[in-house]
């Protein structure tokens, strides 16, 4: 019995120990490269925010579309398409449309619309927008990959399109004014998209230039003027633009 007991301590002492290593093993982390997780931004940069001036803005090079992408809304053929198709040299990606207002149930809030935007050889990136009943989203594509990052606007690239910025005019910021602009800033590397800057500004975005790779130039208006302006068809009021410089080192 003395026996008996002492193998049941000792089974029972080793099974404890097991299931407490166990408990201190840290979970597998995913291999798979991505975009740096909202809030972080890659240690190898500082990112600093200046004053500029309309003479600097005007000197610094406008933005240039890579070959291969076209800035378009959707038109009638690809409303009507039940998917979008985007070739990589991996394989065939499909996307499916919905489109409430031509299928069968489905309600408004489900409403999913691709569009094809293009296939830039100079980053080896396929870019794909998606139109939601409130919102959107923008996709690059790695074409030898299929790796697929998010990013919230359209991407305006540094001239030698190793570095972009996008935002998203956010209606739903509680800030000093009805509409902020949420900015991200990313270095194109051979992983994908790393973050180097994703912050809110009371300011919006009208034009964007670019003095040389690492220093963004930007026209902006207060948030309550870019509202104004939006809705300022008649008078076509002389707003007075704010000229802002991030600088990336």
């Amino acid at each position: 019995m003395h026996k008996f007991m002492k193998k049941l301590l000792t089974l029972v002492l080793f099974f404890t120990l097991l299931v407490s290593c166990k408990k201190d093993v840290p979970a597998a982390q995913n291999t798979q490269p991505e975009a740096t997780p909202k809030d972080s931004v890659s240690p190898a940069f500082s990112v600093k925010v200046e004053e500029s001036s309309v003479e600097e803005f005007e000197g610094g090079t406008p933005v240039a579309l890579l070959e291969g992408f076209k800035k378009d809304n959707p038109g009638g053929d690809t409303l009507q398409k039940p998917f979008v198709v985007i070739n990589t040299q991996k394989q065939k990606l499909t996307f499916k449309n919905i489109n409430p207002a031509m299928q069968k149930g489905y309600y408004d809030e489900d409403e999913l619309i691709y569009t094809d935007l293009g296939y830039s050889k100079k980053i080896n990136m396929h870019l794909l927008h998606a139109q939601y009943y409130e919102g959107d989203d923008y996709f690059l594509i790695d074409n030898a990959t299929t790796k697929t990052d998010t990013i919230n606007g359209w991407p305006d690239f540094s001239p030698d399109a190793r570095k972009m910025i996008c935002y998203y005019i956010n209606p739903y910021n509680e800030r000093k004014y009805l509409l902020s602009a949420d900015i991200e800033i990313y270095d194109l590397t051979e992983n994908g998209l790393v973050t180097l800057h994703r912050e809110t500004y009371d300011y919006i975005p009208c034009e964007i230039r670019w003095k040389d790779n690492n220093t963004i130039l930007l026209k902006v208006l207060p948030g309550d003027e870019f509202d104004k302006m939006q809705s300022d068809t008649v008078n076509k009021t002389n707003y007075n633009y704010l000229y802002k410089k991030i600088h990336l080192k």
